[in-house]
């Protein structure tokens, strides 16, 4: 790649990673500045420079630009050779309901033939190649990089989440997407957004970028859906729902441990291909329990059926599908039921319980990990939907964890945290008890459990470890019986 007469051999915005040949783009971050590395870089062997800042002439050439981070995925783009542009490309994008919803997409349309990558909260998978990733959203390095290499593999559809981190720090830019899809929009990061509109704004960036003729699926029982592309005539649109007015939605739910349903498409469909979809009624039955899980199902469908995938193909996908970890997973199904769910905003809070209401149990033990370092904000909001169905669901027990065995710094408990848990729960006279550490938490909830509990591990990170240590816990207690 040539760059201002210059052969490159790599770009990179950490200079750790510059080797002889290799452009630096400094980037401004929350905590550390590109710009102070600048030295480095050139020392490690770049030959050429990116900065948003007046530079003082240096021994390689400085190129200022306007933003550098727009820049970074524009070179990162042109040297990868655009591989979003020789993929089918799918991003889904929401508050809750990604990670589901690009799991069960894959499945469908790998089942169907389609040879898949997926790139998301869970990590990167290059058809069966599994990869770690930090990221939802993974940084533009990483991205364009995977993307590369999922061209190489012949991978032909690209599912990926797409986050509010990614779209505002321009991680996602330059891609050419083929098919955005909305899942829900509600409070969340308000820690890194200004504002809930500007968290709109962001999300909105995903559909606004799809080129002329390209779809969007939006969940049209959001209030923000139409939001997403107001004043966008560019896009061929297809709405899920529950209500009559949506595109594609489900009549005659009916959910215990499974849910069934069937399937109504309203309207016509024309496929990627140019095939006609007419009207029809289909008998389904998900592994997944809770409305939340037939939307994200609903927005799985839609582009299926957009790729043209039938109806048989995707009943047998549906009917396989196992779920996603920590998405109301089951991790233990015996004299009682432990299930673990990745809650983190009060939404995903209410999705939970809404689905366990609908379940036949004695009484419940609830172990939430607490959303350490977001704020007050966010845990006052997750505290009161605790408390407000804790009485619904006849919660026998509520243990709050601050994880402090597992949590990174960046996710510890706050003192401020805590005592707003303290004071709606003590408001709302509920029986809790709070742990600092996650293994005496699932423990003691182990100690008080019934035959035909259930306990429910929720929470974000701090629950992460959960299911580890609730098989540790089992596993001890099945010696020691013996």
């Amino acid at each position: 790649m040539m760059l201002n007469g210059i052969s490159i051999k790599g770009i990179t915005c950490d200079s750790r990673k510059v080797k002889n040949g290799y452009a630096f783009v400094a980037i401004k971050g929350e905590k550390e500045d590109g710009n102070d590395y600048i030295d480095k870089a050139i020392e490690n062997g770049a030959e050429l420079i990116y900065t948003e800042k007046k530079i003082n002439k240096k021994s390689v050439p400085i190129i200022e630009v306007e933003n550098s981070r727009i820049k970074l995925s524009e070179l990162l783009n042109e040297f990868y050779d655009y591989p979003s542009e020789k993929l089918k490309l799918i991003g889904v994008t929401g508050t809750n309901g990604k990670t589901t919803t690009t799991h069960i997409i894959e499945n469908i349309l790998g089942n169907s033939g389609y040879k898949t990558g997926i790139i998301g909260t869970l990590g990167i998978r290059i058809d069966k190649e599994h990869f770690k990733s930090e990221l939802t959203t993974p940084d533009a390095e990483t991205m364009f990089y995977t993307l590369s290499q999922m061209v190489e593999a012949g991978v032909e559809v690209a599912i990926m989440e797409v986050s509010s981190h990614g779209l505002k720090l321009f991680r996602t830019y330059g891609l050419d997407f083929d098919v955005a899809i909305h899942t829900n929009i509600t409070r969340d990061h308000n820690d890194f957004h200004k504002s809930q509109k500007d968290y709109l704004e962001t999300k909105k960036i995903l559909f606004s970028s799809l080129p002329r003729n390209r779809l969007a699926i939006l969940n049209i029982d959001d209030d923000n859906a139409t939001k997403l592309i107001e004043s966008n005539d560019n896009v061929i649109v297809i709405t899920y729902g529950l209500s009559k007015k949506a595109t594609i939605t489900a009549s005659s739910l009916h959910s215990s441990n499974k849910t069934n349903f069937n399937l109504c498409v309203q309207r016509g469909i024309t496929t990627i291909y140019g095939e006609e979809i007419e009207p029809l009624e289909f008998p389904l039955t998900l592994n997944l329990i809770g409305n939340h899980n037939v939307y994200n199902t609903l927005a799985a469908i839609s582009t299926a059926l957009y790729f043209g995938v039938a109806m048989d193909d995707i009943k047998k996908s549906l009917l396989e599908f196992k779920g996603v970890s920590r998405r109301l997973e089951k991790i233990y199904e015996n004299e009682f039921l432990v299930l673990d769910d990745f809650s983190h905003n009060p939404a995903s809070y209410e999705a939970v319980f809404e689905a366990i209401q609908g379940m036949e149990y004695n009484s419940i033990i609830l172990v939430n990990a607490i959303r350490g370092s977001r704020g007050i904000e966010i845990n006052e909001e997750n505290a009161n939907v605790i408390a407000e169905w804790t009485n619904v669901l006849g919660v026998k027990k509520v243990i709050l964890s601050l994880s402090n065995d597992f949590v990174k710094e960046k996710d510890r408990v706050t003192k401020e945290e805590v005592m707003i848990y303290k004071q709606i729960f003590n408001s709302a006279k509920l029986d809790y008890h709070i742990e600092e550490n996650l293994k005496n938490s699932i423990s003691r909830a182990v100690s008080i459990t019934d035959r035909d509990d259930i306990i429910l591990l929720l929470g974000a990170q701090g629950m992460n470890k959960g299911k580890e240590i609730l098989t540790d816990i089992l596993k001890l207690e099945e010696k020691s019986i013996g």
